[in-house]
């Protein structure tokens, strides 16, 4: 939900989750995932967390609201990008994975619609939901089956264990569907659509450049150890393809360097980049059932070191 402080006047982007459902689902790990590692993000690339709270029957993550809307939503109005907006993108998403990856972090859901766009078109990752943390080693292995299916790196479907390699077959996966408008492995039939991930090569347009399809050909290897990105290097092997010799990555990093596109944005609180999908819904907080309370030890958070108990949020 969009909401406003109601001391400051401040916009933010207010998401709700019930406890009873994220009993339901098992979900009660992944929801402490996402509160731990948005409360530790220091990088203008990844959304920030300002507050989080519990009533009895629900949890609330208060973070920044973003009006440039999704990156999914500009990609199917432009139905695919040209190749130098592609490689911005593709650039800030690789800022934004190397420094989750430094901090021993495994993103394992990159996909158009968790990448946001601020007023000026700077992108943003949302959603840290299927994030693993403590994966310092670049050997080291976890074994969830996570993520969204035309994205999952073929290591994660065969369960034989996967790293923050997955996270760079998912960025040559997202830099193909923005080159092209559709994911390379997309396929009604989801069965048919694991198959292909893990043996079918995706195919390589006539429009791409050849920088275009060499990294991808790099990016969507089976091979895990072969992978670029793969080794100990991580991201400055990404940083050092030709696909991205366009790159002052001293400059990226400091945001220095002007989006190729710039959302249409007039206030703090505008949605125009919103599907009107989600402006038609009614702005109703859904009850809960009621039943056993159950507390979420250390939800609580206050980025700037205030108390929000006596503080309110205008729906």
């Amino acid at each position: 939900m969009l909401v406003r402080k109601k001391d400051s006047n401040e916009i933010f982007a207010m998401k709700i989750l019930k406890k009873e459902m994220l009993e339901r689902r098992n979900q009660r790990f992944h929801t402490k995932t996402e509160r731990a590692v948005l409360a530790k993000m220091k990088t203008p690339f990844v959304v920030q967390l300002h507050y989080a709270f519990q009533t009895p029957g629900k949890l609330y993550l208060v973070m920044e609201y973003l009006p440039g809307g999704e990156l999914f939503f500009h990609l199917r109005r432009a139905r695919r990008f040209d190749e130098a907006r592609t490689v911005f993108y593709a650039a800030e998403i690789t800022l934004a994975l190397e420094y989750l990856h430094k901090n021993d972090i495994i993103y394992r859901d990159l996909k158009p619609e968790n990448i946001l766009l601020d007023k000026d078109g700077h992108v943003k990752l949302t959603d840290l939901g299927l994030s693993k943390e403590g994966v310092a080693a670049v050997n080291a292995k976890t074994y969830t089956f996570c993520g969204t299916p035309e994205y999952l790196a073929p290591e994660i479907i065969t369960g034989l264990g996967h790293n923050k390699a997955v996270d760079w077959w998912s960025l040559g996966a997202l830099i193909y569907e923005m080159l092209t408008g559709r994911s390379p492995f997309a396929n009604e039939n989801r069965k048919q659509m694991l198959k292909n991930i893990i043996n079918k090569a995706p195919e390589m347009k006539s429009y791409f450049s050849e920088a275009s399809t060499n990294i991808l050909k790099k990016l969507l290897c089976v091979n895990p150890e072969k992978r670029l990105g793969s080794s100990e290097l991580d991201a400055e092997e990404i940083k050092a393809d030709p696909f991205f010799r366009s790159i002052n990555w001293k400059d990226l990093e400091e945001r220095k360097v002007q989006p190729p596109f710039k959302p249409e944005v007039t206030s703090q609180d505008d949605c125009r980049n919103v599907d009107k999908l989600f402006l038609k819904e009614a702005p109703v907080d859904t009850p809960t059932a009621g039943g056993r309370e159950v507390n979420y030890d250390g939800f609580t958070y206050a980025r700037q070191e205030m108390s929000i108990k006596n503080e309110g949020l205008n729906i």
